[in-house]
């Protein structure tokens, strides 16, 4: 079970162009070291083959998903001004860790990506691990001037992705850093122990991908990371 630290920090930053609240909280767990180990010694990873997802997740059990998201019910109904008649439900809760080496990734795998054209769906990631891991990536993708995507916006967002590597001659794509041909970085949330960032899973944003630190498929010493969203309906 999670711990949560009473003397946490939160900061909510307003980025891009829409000035979008993102909220970053440090020192999230009180009990960190206990909560990595139980990953450790208790998660069953296996590649995941719903997602673009990089490498392996574990199902995080449905109490630790509670421990983790009860907390900030309160800040996310205030932050993203919703509205008190729509109810959490907790979707798609997983540890990862990144496995897959640049030559294997896909080619959407190398691009920023949005998790849903739902306005009403928070992304959450826990940062677990010690260690120099790459962060998170905000990006605007150039040719559309687009940041979010949406169910309007889908479509030609992908025909984008479509155009550029049809125009592309390899099959071989490298993970997404901070300068791209396509997309613009305009912010970047440094991995830290411990930090919880939480943003609307519209936004496109990628891992910053550190190929010698993170692409590890050990829980003790890769890139371990939480990612649960919240769907407010």
């Amino acid at each position: 079970m999670i711990k949560i630290n009473r003397h946490a920090t939160l900061n909510v930053e307003y980025i891009g162009q829409d000035k979008t609240p993102v909220i970053i909280i440090d020192n999230y767990a009180e009990n960190l070291d206990e909560l990595a180990d139980s990953v450790v010694g208790n998660g069953q990873f296996k590649p995941d083959e719903i997602t673009n997802y990089p490498g392996i997740r574990s199902v995080i059990p449905k109490a630790l998903v509670v421990g983790y998201l009860k907390p900030l019910m309160e800040v996310l109904y205030r932050v993203y001004k919703l509205s008190n008649h729509l109810q959490p439900t907790p979707k798609d809760n997983y540890f990862s860790l990144i496995t897959k080496q640049p030559h294997e990734i896909s080619a959407m795998q190398s691009w920023p990506h949005f998790d849903t054209p739902n306005p009403n769906l928070i992304a959450v990631i826990h940062y677990l691990n010690k260690g120099d891991h790459g962060g998170t990536g905000f990006f605007k993708n150039n040719k559309s001037g687009l940041e979010r995507i949406d169910a309007s916006t889908k479509d030609y967002f992908y025909r984008c992705a479509d155009d550029y590597f049809n125009s592309l001659n390899t099959n071989t794509f490298h993970y997404c850093g901070e300068q791209h041909s396509e997309f613009t970085c305009y912010k970047k949330i440094a991995y830290k122990p411990n930090r919880l960032i939480i943003f609307p899973g519209q936004l496109l944003h990628s891992t910053l991908v550190n190929t010698v630190t993170d692409i590890n498929g050990d829980p003790a010493t890769g890139r371990l990371t939480a990612n649960l969203f919240v769907e407010f309906k």
